[in-house]
């Protein structure tokens, strides 16, 4: 069975989750909530944290859903983007 971290409750403002220590495998976020415009995009640090990259499209979301992805050894977090005044969200990363 798979862990589910909430990374996320009720966000309502732009920012960033704290980082994660990736160990390079599989992995799946879901969000969910009042989006109001925004965008949850998940970016990657080569650099324990000093460099942060959107991992693009394919690691975004902007209504309630999940996507899987795969990456190798490294830094990870969501942040949030474009949050309107009702934005309120709640996301988890397995």
């Amino acid at each position: 069975m798979y862990t589910y971290d909430k990374v996320f409750t009720s966000q309502t403002a732009n920012g960033s989750t704290s980082s994660l220590n990736w160990d390079g495998r599989e992995g799946q976020v879901i969000a969910s909530g009042t989006w109001d415009g925004a965008n949850i995009q998940l970016e990657v640090s080569p650099d324990s944290g000093t460099t942060w990259v959107s991992v693009g499209d394919e690691g975004k979301l902007e209504a309630d859903g999940a996507f899987n992805f795969s990456l190798n050894p490294c830094n990870v977090r969501l942040t949030v983007a474009s949050a309107g005044a009702s934005t309120s969200l709640n996301a988890w990363i397995t």
